[in-house]
């Protein structure tokens, strides 16, 4: 009987130890509510622009895909591409390229700029916010 119990509790400790390990080495998240589409509605004013004056004609899209990781979208003048990885709400951008297309009065490279300045988001009321390291809201966009 006694041999019997400390088998279980061997067997048991194994059982917990294998429940709790499992998936603990994965350094991304899956964030299955950042996939779609989403136009810009706020760019931070210390960016150099503001919504209505750095995008005149057609205001910025994001399409993120969480299980693939990769965004493309739109800068309000050229379409741009790249890849983001997530942990919890934490998220960073790389490889972000667009198109050269020339389009006058389109604050492209503020807009861009602001993504080397993201550091974490929240989705509330289907709107995305991005925000930088102090917590600050610096772009918000809605679906």
């Amino acid at each position: 009987m006694r041999h019997l119990i400390i088998i279980s509790a061997v067997l048991g400790m194994l059982a917990f130890q294998s429940c709790t390990t499992q998936g603990s080495t994965t350094d991304q998240t899956l964030n299955l509510d950042l996939s779609g589409t989403w136009t810009l509605t706020y760019i931070d004013e210390t960016s150099g622009t503001n919504i209505d004056d750095g995008f005149p004609n057609k205001k910025p899209t994001l399409t993120l895909e969480a299980i693939s990781k990769k965004l493309t979208g739109n800068t309000g003048c050229n379409q741009m591409f790249g890849s983001f990885t997530t942990q919890q709400n934490k998220v960073s951008f790389s490889g972000i390229g667009t198109t050269k297309m020339y389009c006058e009065g389109v604050k492209e490279a503020e807009y861009l700029e602001m993504f080397n300045s993201i550091h974490s988001y929240k989705i509330l009321d289907n709107q995305l916010i991005f925000m930088d390291p102090d917590g600050k809201d610096i772009l918000k966009y809605s679906k």
